[in-house]
């Protein structure tokens, strides 16, 4: 499910009684950095359009870390906050259509993704939830490879759980439908 309660109140120590706000935020880019990476590249099938915005999203988790009130968890404001910054660029993109398209890099594997996808069938099951329409890219990526609970999903996506159910439900028949048909392998 989600963190631990012991992990919760440390990452609540480490923010709330820590007066260096450079430290905290190192904290949080060295504890969460890769994973906002990793989502807005589910987002942007970009890399260097997802770094930017990784960027983006700690320097507006630095200037607003005071007004974290602790209603949710540290992770679960951040990823909040990744996924708007996602959607506002895509939306942004979208108003720029006269503009030549970005298009998105070819699959470029890291070194930790290449660890992750060590053999082809890995591979072909992360290329088919790339070709996800995004309202169910962002659940399949949320649950299964960040592993987060339906609530915790809900939260993140300002939506309700069963939404969150629905979406699931169907981005499992899509993600289903394009390994058979062998999209996968784009």
């Amino acid at each position: 499910m989600g963190m631990s309660e012991p992990f919760i109140h440390a990452e609540e120590k480490v923010l709330t009684e820590g007066d260096n706000r450079r430290q905290q935020l190192e904290y949080l880019m060295r504890r969460f950095g890769d994973k906002v990476l990793y989502l807005a590249y589910s987002y942007l099938r970009d890399r260097h359009w997802a770094e930017d915005v990784a960027q983006e999203v700690f320097i507006r988790v630095f200037t607003n870390l005071d007004k974290f009130r602790g209603n949710s968890s540290i992770y679960t404001w951040i990823y909040h906050i990744t996924v708007n910054l996602c959607r506002d660029e895509l939306r942004a993109k979208n108003r720029r259509r006269d503009l030549e398209p970005v298009e998105g890099e070819d699959y470029v594997a890291t070194e930790v993704e290449e660890q992750v996808l060590a053999n082809l069938q890995q591979q072909e099951v992360w290329q088919a939830v790339l070709n996800l329409p995004v309202i169910y890219r962002e659940v399949i990526w949320l649950h299964y490879y960040e592993q987060l609970s339906l609530k915790e999903i809900a939260e993140i996506l300002g939506i309700s759980l069963p939404a969150v159910k629905i979406r699931l439900y169907r981005a499992r028949g899509h993600l289903q439908k394009l390994l058979k048909a062998g999209e996968g392998n784009a």
